[in-house]
């Protein structure tokens, strides 16, 4: 059966509740004090049935001093009921509560022209033209309007009319994926225990549930469900309800609490918004400003940080709040000064998980743009600049209010997946390739005796990490780059090829006093007898033609050519053969060194496979009995 939940708006003592009773046989106002000042304080609820469906009303107060009462039951309504005096005509409060109704998204209204009974009939079109003149100048302009009495029952009938005409033509819900319930009631049952109330948004709810009461980040389980005085096994999006709560009680909740599925929100101290001020904007809102910002059933104070725009038409801005609050991409807030308190305008929420911006951040203006457009792409795109050429799809999937599956399913054709949930697009990709190669270029140009370059290089911070990675596997896949432990180079790049005839000739001097001199090889510093030897000899290292070894103990590099090292393996083999097992002093003894030589050696062999060590000895690996060495090139 369908449904529309419908907030009773009006000024004080103009008969909402009243008219409420009048409808539905329910009176609203519970609280001891309301019964007593004939006044309004928090909402009250009631229902009517029609032949065309069910309507919750929710009436709100009217007083001044509640607005955040009346912001509070207008959450998750669909349309509004307007209730205005016949006499009083359209007064102060009645103003700002259609201007709230408008800033939340409310466009369906009736208009009840209520006390008719007071006057006699001819005189109703007296009061009428002013009434009818104040309403064009709003948003509910066209909303029909009824002249009734709560009193004598004159008028209701047409009024039930006009609101079973609301509910064929009931506004979509709100905008929130799952489960949402902004919690307007709570209180405790003897038997029973705690018990919250509000109007469901997102998708449906069912007993046995387990949901999260945020900004406590509390697991719950729904102990039971009521509708409309009705237990229930489940219930629909825009009811009305009541949750009997399992494993918390009534001094836990906060005001502005929210009843949500797992995943569907998550508290945060930062909203981006869309700013829709009443009046010139920059009268009644100032960059820093303190206001207080009215959001479901919570109401909290945030700092107005203005992001600066060359089109007026784009007030975007990010609102900082003292703790945190729970909101959705899509929910419309309330914005006032904090003193006088009046509203000063409203605000959609873009993005419920902000982080810190800056007022002049492009990058993140383009993001809240492309979100308010509504266009997937221009925002995927948008998000991939401003992240270092990356962006997540759970990230674009809440910006557009799409669930994550259907939001990666839209993108796979024209962006590319990286590494989890994390996207580029072709440009960010074609982009990072070429910061890699003319990078690894220069650094060739400048380095050409070195076989490669460090992989710090390419490490540049204005690319994220994971689309680097992307981009270097990628180069390496397609034979572009060529990668060795932290080494990378460009795949043709030789540097053998670019010696000079003078450069060949101390290449190879080099490599021939390391090869005589064996295991009392010279220290590295000693070649400097061109500006090219110390270069020479690194690239004879990076081709393994020889082979560094680092004794940490004495914060040395030892430098060997590799038939040196081919050569103490087949001597030890010939004393130890394995699995025969040595000590450090026999290896030393049967090579002839000292420690300082064979401590890095045995360590080396150790790393690469050629001994295993156990506690103090060491034996050859027979399946391995010469070092195993591989070029980079």
């Amino acid at each position: 059966m369908k449904t529309c939940c419908v907030v009773v708006i009006g000024h004080v003592d103009h008969g909402k509740t009243a008219l409420v009773h009048a409808l539905t046989g329910h009176h609203t106002d519970r609280l001891p004090e309301e019964k007593a000042r004939g006044l309004s304080i928090t909402p009250g609820y009631a229902h009517r049935s029609y032949p065309a469906g069910i309507v919750d009303f929710v009436d709100a107060p009217g007083h001044a001093d509640f607005v955040s009462a009346m912001v509070s039951g207008a959450t998750g309504a669909q349309a509004a009921l307007i209730v205005i005096s016949i006499m009083e005509g359209i007064c102060a409060q009645t103003l700002e509560h259609l201007r709230i109704a408008e800033l939340l998204g409310i466009k369906q209204a009736v208009i009840a022209v209520t006390k008719a009974d007071v006057l006699p009939a001819a005189d109703h079109a007296e009061h009428l033209p002013a009434i009818q003149e104040t309403l064009s100048q709003t948003a509910f302009a066209g909303a029909p309007l009824v002249v009734c009495s709560a009193r004598s029952g004159s008028g209701i009938d047409a009024l039930n009319a006009a609101l079973e005409d609301l509910i064929e033509g009931a506004a979509p819900p709100a905008p929130v994926l799952q489960s949402f319930l902004p919690v307007d009631r709570v209180f405790s049952m003897p038997g029973r225990g705690t018990i919250v109330t509000g109007t469901l948004l997102g998708s449906a709810l069912s007993v046995d549930d387990t949901v999260t009461l945020m900004p406590l980040e509390r697991v719950v389980t729904l102990r039971a469900l009521q509708s409309r005085g009705n237990d229930r096994d489940r219930i629909y999006p825009n009811e009305r309800m009541a949750a009997n709560l399992r494993g918390i009680t009534q001094a836990d909740i906060p005001r502005g609490a929210v009843l949500c599925a797992a995943g569907a929100a998550s508290p945060t101290t930062c909203l981006d918004v869309k700013l829709n001020m009443l009046g010139a904007p920059s009268k009644n809102l100032k960059h820093m400003q303190e206001i207080r910002v009215l959001f479901g059933t919570g109401s909290e104070v945030a700092q107005v940080r203005l992001f600066r725009s060359e089109n007026p038409k784009d007030r975007f801005a990010q609102l900082r709040f003292r703790k945190p609050v729970v909101c959705f991409a899509g929910q419309r807030v309330i914005l006032r000064s904090l003193s006088p308190a009046k509203t000063i305008g409203g605000a959609v929420v873009i993005d419920p998980l902000a982080e810190p911006a800056r007022p002049n951040d492009r990058g993140r203006m383009q993001v809240l743009t492309a979100a308010d457009a509504g266009d997937m792409n221009p925002l995927a795109d948008a998000l991939i600049q401003s992240g270092g050429g990356v962006t997540d799809v759970s990230t674009i999937a809440r910006l557009r209010r799409l669930p994550a599956t259907e939001t990666r399913q839209h993108l796979a054709s024209d962006f590319v997946t990286l590494q989890g949930d994390l996207i580029t697009s072709p440009k960010g990709l074609a982009t990072a390739e070429a910061a890699i190669l003319d990078l690894l270029s220069e650094y060739h140009l400048k380095h050409p005796l070195r076989t490669a370059a460090p992989r710090t290089l390419i490490q540049i911070p204005s690319l994220a990490p994971a689309l680097l990675q992307h981009t270097e596997d990628g180069l390496v896949a397609n034979s572009q780059i060529r990668r060795h432990d932290t080494m990378l180079a460009l795949y043709d790049h030789d540097p053998i090829a670019l010696l000079n005839t003078a450069q060949r000739k101390t290449l190879t001097q080099i490599e021939d006093q390391y090869h005589q001199a064996g295991l009392a090889p010279p220290a590295p510093a000693s070649f400097s007898s061109t500006d090219d030897a110390a270069e020479l000899l690194q690239l004879l290292i990076d081709r393994e033609t020889l082979i560094a070894m680092r004794n940490v103990a004495l914060k040395q590099t030892l430098v060997f050519h590799k038939d040196t090292v081919a050569r103490a393996v087949q001597t030890i083999a010939s004393g130890f053969p394995p699995p025969l097992p040595f000590t450090t002093s026999q290896a030393r003894s049967t090579l002839g060194t000292s420690r300082r030589v064979v401590v890095p050696l045995l360590e080396y062999f150790d790393s690469i496979g050629v001994t295993l060590r156990k506690d103090e000895t060491r034996h050859l690996v027979a399946a391995n009995p010469v070092p195993h060495t591989h070029s980079p090139s």
